[in-house]
């Protein structure tokens, strides 16, 4: 029984209807499973599709609203701070990170590519987050990162910023409103893309 039960035999009509009432039943449950995958695999795809709307924007949760204050120590100084004002009137990207996502340690170099390119029209700015200030730090200096980082440690602001796994990555109007955000690890073409349609930049 627990054969048929991993790998019921096909059914013909004449088994089918021949079959003892077990054997039904089990047939019948994997018929309930099959049609229950196919729904769930539909409603992921729908979703997906959904998320992305009928563009093929890199950018997603574009709300237009504010985006919440911080103030948090820079990583390479203590002493001082940097908070959201420091850059009113930029183009922002914000990116939240962690010294133990390994993702980021194939994104943050191309964070700063673009940076050098594009530093005179948008400002970078590194959060790391729920991490410890010297791990961070050590982070920075084997990614050969020079934008501007700071410590979130208790990962507050990211809290804040409703972000829920790293990397994540936040675009920012000169004005503070959040313009949209990318989840998951930036590629040189995705980078490219959130650029442009968050700044119209081409780095």
């Amino acid at each position: 029984m627990a054969d048929e039960t991993l790998a019921p035999p096909p059914a013909t009509e004449d088994t089918a209807a021949n079959a003892p009432p077990g054997r039904r039943r089990i047939r019948r449950r994997w018929v309930v499973v099959a049609v229950a995958l196919a729904v769930v695999a539909g409603i992921g795809i729908w979703q997906g599709l959904s998320a992305r709307g009928s563009s093929n924007d890199v950018l997603t949760g574009g709300t237009g609203r504010p985006a919440p204050a911080f103030s948090l120590p820079v990583l390479t100084d203590p002493a001082a701070r940097l908070s959201l004002s420091s850059f009113h009137g930029k183009d922002l990207v914000v990116n939240f990170w962690a010294s133990w996502c390994v993702p980021c340690r194939t994104e943050m170099p191309l964070l700063e590519s673009a940076y050098r390119k594009v530093r005179s029209k948008v400002a970078f700015l590194g959060i790391a987050t729920n991490d410890t200030p010297a791990a961070a730090r050590t982070f920075l200096s084997e990614v050969h990162v020079t934008y501007s980082a700071v410590s979130d440690q208790n990962a507050a602001v990211a809290t804040a910023y409703g972000v829920y796994g790293l990397p994540t990555t936040v675009f920012i109007s000169p004005s503070g409103k959040v313009l949209g955000r990318h989840v998951g690890q930036l590629h040189s073409t995705t980078l490219d893309e959130a650029l442009k349609e968050a700044f119209d930049v081409s780095p």
